[in-house]
């Protein structure tokens, strides 16, 4: 009896043995599948971050190239106004030296000497008059032709930034997803709205005043101590002195102006300086139809309205020394929102959502749909499952700011406010924005509380 039901009992343990080992496969297919999908989850978010922070690149590189072309047209504008002030100071000193000649000439040697030095200025006065103009045209013109290739430059900005992160993406095993398109539209907007095209007719308060006034500005503070104010004074045992005054200005937008001008003047009951006219001369560059008669600050206590300073302004209107430019006053790419004060603003954002399809994750599917059963009851089913069943996610967001080179701050201390003066402009990566989370959620069907209410971004 005993041996029959020993006979009996063999093959039992490999029926468990079998149970158990099926148990351990699934198990370990489903970990396998879960490793799959996990590692094709974080390439997904590395092609994400590639490809948001590649667009960003771009377009931070973009907003520099438009910030040295500012520097680049300011450049051109002050090379006007020192051309201009060379010509003017030129003009003057061969007058001053023609009065002086006219007397010194009836003086042995002395009168030769001055006659030559008459000559010889002269001569460099007519030369620069007819040369230099021409120098400053082609400053003019390559000002105008530096603000068309920022104009060239803005416009594909968004649409290239977006192709670079496509072929990053591509490049990464991953593609752009149906969100990740809408997503354009939110960069396209931004790069849109970000920056715009000043011109007479385009106001920075939106309200008054030429829109070009601020590159004017900047123009003029970057004029050097000579273009600005060139005046000094010779004084003669407090009986008598040698007045010069002179300085060249940006007037309105139409012409750079150069006057300089010398009297003599002697005290009159110690009160008043009575002068004579010593020399006088003047230039300018203009872009009107004819000279422009008006002037410009030309330094503190200039005054152009004495003997020498009038006869100034007379020299600077001349067909001689008045000498059309090549075009008009530029205008130039800046931020649209000035906003100061709130530089959070002044952020540009670039988000990307990309997709590793289903089809393209190496996982172990089940022929037959089975699924393993835990000992709690717990169904754990073989074939992965994905967001809207399409494959895995990768949501990204980089921002583009301006923010000076580390070591590199200003030597006054001051805070330097973003524009586009200066190429400071960077690309870092950022946590999405409510804004970017819900368009790219809306695409799978994704509740919006969840992409709304996951926290704020970090780029503005």
């Amino acid at each position: 009896m005993k041996k029959i039901l020993v006979k009996r009992a063999k093959g039992q343990a490999l029926v468990v043995f079998l149970g158990f080992a099926a148990a351990m496969i699934g198990m370990l297919l489903v970990s396998f599948n879960s490793g799959q999908v996990t590692n094709a989850k974080m390439r997904a978010m590395n092609a994400a971050d590639a490809a948001a922070y590649s667009g960003a690149v771009w377009e931070a590189r973009t907003l520099n190239f438009q910030a040295y072309m500012n520097r680049a047209m300011i450049v051109n504008e002050v090379t006007i106004a020192q051309s201009v002030s060379l010509r003017s100071w030129i003009d003057y000193m061969a007058n001053f030296v023609n009065h002086i000649n006219m007397i010194a000439r009836f003086i042995p040697y002395l009168g030769t000497a001055t006659t030559a030095i008459s000559q010889a200025l002269n001569r460099v006065d007519d030369t620069m008059q007819s040369t230099m103009p021409t120098f400053e045209a082609a400053a003019r013109t390559l000002a105008l032709a530096e603000h068309k290739a920022q104009k060239a430059f803005n416009t594909p900005g968004a649409a290239a930034a977006w192709d670079i992160a496509s072929d990053i993406a591509s490049k990464n095993g991953a593609e752009i997803s149906l969100g990740g398109k809408a997503l354009m539209g939110l960069n396209l907007k931004s790069w849109d709205n970000f920056t715009e095209t000043y011109t007479s007719t385009s106001k920075p308060d939106k309200t008054s005043g030429d829109g070009r006034k601020r590159l004017r500005a900047v123009a003029l503070d970057s004029r050097d101590g000579f273009s600005q104010n060139r005046p000094w004074d010779l004084n003669f045992l407090f009986v008598a002195k040698i007045q010069k005054q002179g300085g060249t200005d940006l007037v309105n937008f139409d012409a750079w102006k150069g006057l300089d001008s010398a009297q003599l003047c002697w005290w009159r009951a110690f009160r008043s300086c009575r002068g004579v006219p010593l020399g006088w001369g003047g230039a300018q560059a203009y872009s009107t139809k004819a000279a422009v008669q008006g002037i410009g600050t030309h330094g503190e206590g200039s005054d152009w309205n004495r003997g020498d300073g009038f006869s100034a302004r007379s020299a600077a209107n001349t067909t001689k020394q008045a000498r059309s430019v090549g075009g008009a006053f530029p205008n130039y790419r800046d931020l649209k929102d000035l906003d100061t004060a709130n530089t959070a603003k002044q952020k540009l954002s670039f988000a990307v959502e990309v997709i590793i399809a289903d089809s393209k994750v190496p996982t172990a599917d089940s022929a037959f749909g089975a699924k393993v059963a835990m000992v709690d009851g717990t169904v754990l089913a073989l074939d992965p499952q994905y967001t809207d069943t399409k494959g895995v996610y990768g949501l990204a967001e980089a921002c583009v700011a301006f923010e000076r080179p580390v070591g590199e701050s200003r030597k006054d201390g001051g805070i330097e406010r973003p524009s586009l003066f200066n190429p400071y402009w960077r690309a870092s990566l950022a946590t999405p924005s409510p804004a970017t989370r819900l368009v790219a959620g809306g695409a799978k069907k994704l509740a919006a509380f969840e992409t709304i209410f996951a926290g704020a971004g970090t780029c503005g």
